[in-house]
């Protein structure tokens, strides 16, 4: 009779799975080295993710939570003034990209890892990097300027550039010159 599936133990995968794959990136790391670093046996990795790609999921669906709610966090109570929420939206992603511990975006990195889009993990990535485009494209709307497809473009060229160029130079001076940046454009709007 087989055991129940243990939900701590899943959590632990996830955990496991999140470290390794967000440092070294998917393909770098192969279910073995996962099930080791857990400490759990192959069986139970399978029990809860039946392929590598449904342990992939899980992983982009955890750093997608962590990731939406600190921008939701960013963004609390901006809700009637969209200036101040896209210069706190910049701010969060500089924050982001400042951080010692940044690898990079998980999503952009997974897709640009991976090049493949018809399966469930792609989905899923082009959906959070999508929706963070549509967060500027409604703020930036939401300002009522004679040209915001422009102005939506501009902003998110600067939050592109904070993302590649994160690994380059100094992260904390990219940060302060994208929001600088970001503040010019909507003074100028």
């Amino acid at each position: 009779m087989p055991r129940p599936a243990d939900p701590a133990l899943r959590d632990r995968i996830v955990g496991t799975a999140t470290a390794l794959f967000y440092e070294r990136g998917v393909r770098a790391v192969g279910l073995a080295e996962i099930v080791a670093d857990a400490g759990c046996g192959k069986n139970a990795l399978y029990r809860h993710f039946p392929s590598k790609e449904a342990l992939v999921l899980a992983y982009l669906q955890q750093m997608a939570t962590r990731l939406d709610a600190t921008m939701d966090g960013a963004l609390a109570g901006l809700d009637r003034v969209p200036s101040a929420a896209l210069v706190a939206l910049t701010r969060q992603v500089a924050d982001w990209v400042a951080d010692p511990g940044y690898r990079g975006c998980p999503f952009r990195s997974y897709l640009r890892e991976v090049r493949e889009d018809d399966h469930a993990p792609a989905r899923l990535a082009e959906a959070e990097v999508q929706g963070l485009r549509e967060r500027v494209d409604t703020l930036v709307a939401d300002l009522g300027t004679s040209e915001p497809d422009v102005l939506a473009e501009r902003i998110w060229l600067v939050l592109e550039g904070l993302y590649a160029s994160a690994p380059y130079g100094d992260p904390q001076q990219s940060a302060t010159t994208a929001v600088g940046l970001v503040q010019d454009l909507l003074a100028a709007a």
